[in-house]
């Protein structure tokens, strides 16, 4: 895997030369090894790419985001088969009992919460992150009584002002919304490097998601994004999309070792997995 994050904001073409990826604009020539590369951004609709570049974008497994008019995140490219035995494991994932889905589960969203508790007192929200810890304690298999929503409530209040709802049309919202659509594109890559489908969820289930295993995976890792946004506050969405970048370039404790975003999802990724296969492996922990 990669290390670098490109992001191709300006009229350009991109084309493929012995394991590079040639960047052409009227002002600049570059040239990058494939293996360099972990995610690519394409942050305007104003760029062309040959069909050989996406192939081998496909064959080296790198994260590429299409943006929109607007620039904001639209889509993504992902593989039909992740790894060679994908129809073991997808038999695997259809076989996966409610029981073993809902104690892993349970077990992310309470990392969530944690998270959420340890930004708050991060911020200088004892009080509140009490508050969090205490719906914590309480959290049941599947969560029934919703205590998940009742902190949610509690968090981002206490972050963003007691009139914020996730609703809004707003600068926060915006970036909140983009934070968590990177984050949701880096677990499905990762899902998909694992042979499973990323539609068929722990939880969630929508039938217009194509990305419910994803949104059940990155949970605990929401916080890092509120972060961002929560220190951007105040500032215009462009100003917020920005810092958002970090996410790719931030190092996390994790396993008592710093690591960059996108390993730390492929290894969580993995260990979940493992765990629903109920291959004897725990589900793994990720704290802020």
């Amino acid at each position: 895997m990669g290390w670098r994050s490109v992001i191709v904001n300006t009229h350009s073409k991109l084309s493929y030369k012995n394991n590079h990826l040639i960047f052409k604009s009227l002002q600049q020539h570059e040239m990058i090894h494939l293996s360099e590369i972990d995610v690519l951004l394409l942050e305007t609709t104003d760029i062309t790419l040959t069909s050989m570049l996406i192939k081998r974008l496909v064959d080296e497994n790198i994260l590429v985001l299409f943006c929109d008019d607007k620039r904001l995140p639209i889509g993504k490219l992902l593989p039909f088969y992740g790894r060679h035995d994908s129809s073991l494991q997808l038999s695997k994932q259809i076989a996966w009992e409610s029981d073993k889905k809902a104690g892993v589960w349970t077990e992310i969203i309470s990392q969530k919460i944690l998270n959420q508790m340890q930004l708050l007192n991060l911020e200088g929200y004892a009080e509140k992150a009490d508050s969090l810890y205490r719906l914590y304690e309480k959290l049941e298999i599947f969560d029934p009584t919703n205590r998940e929503g009742h902190s949610a409530r509690i968090y981002f209040n206490t972050l963003f002002g007691n009139d914020f709802t996730r609703e809004s049309s707003n600068p926060i919202n915006a970036g909140l919304n983009y934070g968590y659509t990177l984050l949701m594109s880096i677990f499905a890559r990762e899902i998909v490097k694992s042979g499973c489908m990323t539609q068929f969820g722990l939880k969630h289930a929508n039938q217009f998601n194509d990305f419910n295993l994803a949104s059940d995976l990155m949970e605990p890792f929401r916080p890092l994004v509120d972060k961002i946004v929560y220190e951007s506050k105040g500032k215009e969405f462009p100003a917020i999309k920005r810092t958002l970048f970090d996410l790719f370039s931030n190092t996390y404790a994790y396993n008592n070792k710093q690591m960059y975003l996108t390993n730390i999802a492929s290894e969580y990724t993995k260990k979940v997995i493992k765990a629903l296969n109920d291959e004897g492996k725990e589900v793994p922990e990720f704290r802020i």
